[in-house]
């Protein structure tokens, strides 16, 4: 005599059916044990627990406005009503949108009480009157009790409601006139850029991709104020079979695969997207840290021949770019003579790869660096442009030529006329000796490509608060401009953008995110 005692089971068979057992002798005490059954043939139906409920978020968008009075509102749903309570925990992630600058941070947890299937999530925008791109950043799901997660991560969008100035924005090729850069309608045009460097160094790829994606990092210069980057690279950039290294490839998946030199055209094409414009600079012949060892644009690897035709290379791929505006010819050609004929004339170097950019891309503005030292005056590398005086560039493009000079502050090394106890009012006369004297004497624009310091140094404040007053056109620091009402002074490109200078720090703080609102400060010139 055998008795079901599975009411749940027993509860599926209905009278007349027939049910089989079957049954295997247990080897321990105690009898036997159930093995299988079968009502009609088939197992019988069993119970199942009902489905749980799904959770999905959705994007959302939100005009910016000017003011801190707003919120981007985030709907969460789930799928179905559930009998239980509900809960998930959500929090916010920075992309081109700072938390702090442009929205305040949220996360917390989200609760479902029995019944209910629809919450939202409250982001407070941090409105702004600055002209910028759009920026995003995410809000994600995460920790859910009582449901699955169906679409677990949402973009929120802040809508940029400012216009771009058109006094310093530029979509055409540019070119020179007297001591200005003036665009394609002849209005003048300040380049306002910051340094990106790593395409130089052993990475292959701008720094910092390793933590952030290059479209927020760049989304970030534009919305900061500057209207361009100067990008450095070596002539191993170009040539290197290594693949670009150092990036979370999570977070630039569309780098993933690519060699340095389309990584450059990816950077190049969101520049263009946003509105910034790129220098492209010729930073070093091999790869690494700073500028070429032997303070030229050549070495026993890397002939002046193959410098130029790589200039050449570059000029034709991003011809039809109007986003790429220039080159640098080469980063503080140190050791080079300015004039006087030889292997090391830069003067003659730069005349001759100028002109053969000009032959294949004559749209292209061409960027030429001072020396170390000129009739045994020294200073900064890449800022001694008193040659220009007696030795002029002339290239076949008389509007295309910009010098460039370079100048640093007393951390960088502490030069003898930082000595002086007067040396912050000295310091306008030392930039017209150097090259300032190139602009004030209409001879040619000018564009300090790299000037940057980490503020410690206390003189170092001095310094950059002349040489931001002579570059907007204060030549003697009264605090009244010099310049003609409607021209733009001196072009500049602050180094760097990257924390990683020993030398200077950046803009950015080591997180790669957070900013330097001190050094910003010092920029809001011109």
């Amino acid at each position: 005599h055998y008795v079901v005692r599975n009411a749940a089971w027993n509860s599926h068979v209905a009278q007349g059916q027939t049910v089989s057992f079957g049954f295997q002798a247990d080897s321990g005490a105690g009898g036997t044990m159930a093995s299988g059954f079968s009502v009609n043939g088939a197992a019988p139906a069993t119970n199942t627990p009902p489905a749980l409920p799904a959770l999905s978020i959705a994007d959302a968008a939100i005009v910016e406005g000017a003011g801190g009075d707003h919120q981007l509102t985030f709907k969460v749903d789930l799928s179905k009503a559930a009998a239980t309570p509900v809960s998930v925990h959500f929090a916010t992630t920075d992309g081109a949108a700072v938390s702090g600058i442009d929205y305040t941070s949220q996360s917390g947890t989200l609760s479902f009480a029995a019944g209910e299937t629809t919450k939202t999530i409250l982001v407070p925008i941090l409105g702004d009157s600055l002209p910028e791109a759009n920026e995003t950043f995410t809000l994600a799901l995460s920790a859910e009790n009582g449901a699955t997660l169906s679409r677990a991560q949402a973009v929120g969008t802040i809508i940029n409601d400012d216009p771009f100035p058109t006094t310093n924005h530029t979509s055409g090729w540019l070119s020179t006139q007297g001591n200005q850069i003036i665009d394609a309608s002849g209005h003048p045009f300040q380049i306002e850029g910051v340094n990106w460097f790593g395409f130089e160094s052993s990475t292959l790829a701008p720094h910092g991709l390793w933590t952030r994606g290059y479209k927020d990092m760049m989304s970030q210069m534009k919305d900061l104020g500057f209207n361009a980057i100067r990008l450095p690279f070596s002539s191993d950039t170009l040539h290197s079979g290594s693949s670009p290294n150092g990036i979370d490839f999570a977070k630039n998946p569309d780098l993933q695969g690519l060699s340095a030199l389309q990584v450059m055209d990816k950077i190049v094409d969101y520049a263009g997207q946003i509105g910034l414009k790129i220098i492209l600079d010729h930073h070093r012949s091999d790869s690494g840290a700073g500028t070429s060892g032997n303070g030229l644009w050549y070495d026993a690897q890397h002939s002046q021949a193959q410098w130029i035709s790589d200039w050449q290379m570059l000029a034709t791929r991003y011809a039809n770019d109007t986003t790429v505006i220039g080159g640098d010819l080469h980063n503080e050609p140190y050791n080079g003579v300015w004039g006087g004929g030889g292997a090391n004339d830069w003067a003659a170097a730069a005349e001759q790869a100028g002109n053969a950019i000009g032959a294949v891309n004559p749209n292209w503005l061409i960027f030429v660096e001072g020396v170390g030292s000129y009739k045994g005056e020294s200073y900064w590398w890449g800022g001694n442009l008193m040659g220009v005086k007696d030795r002029p560039i002339e290239l076949n493009s008389s509007d295309k030529l910009v010098y460039s000079a370079h100048d640093y502050p007393n951390s960088v090394y502490p030069q003898t006329w930082f000595q002086q106890p007067d040396f912050a009012q000295k310091l306008p006369q030392k930039f017209d000796q150097m090259w300032g004297y190139i602009y004030k004497d209409g001879i040619a624009p000018v564009y300090v490509g790299e000037f940057g310091s980490a503020l410690a140094d206390p003189k170092d404040g001095p310094w950059l608060d002349a040489l931001t007053a002579y570059m907007s056109g204060d030549f003697n620091n009264d605090g009244a401009s010099d310049i003609a009402a409607g021209a733009r002074g001196v072009s500049w490109s602050y180094w760097s953008w990257n924390p990683n200078s020993g030398d200077t720090g950046g803009i950015l703080g080591n997180d790669w995110s957070s900013v330097n609102q001190n050094k910003l400060n010092y920029l809001e010139f011109g």
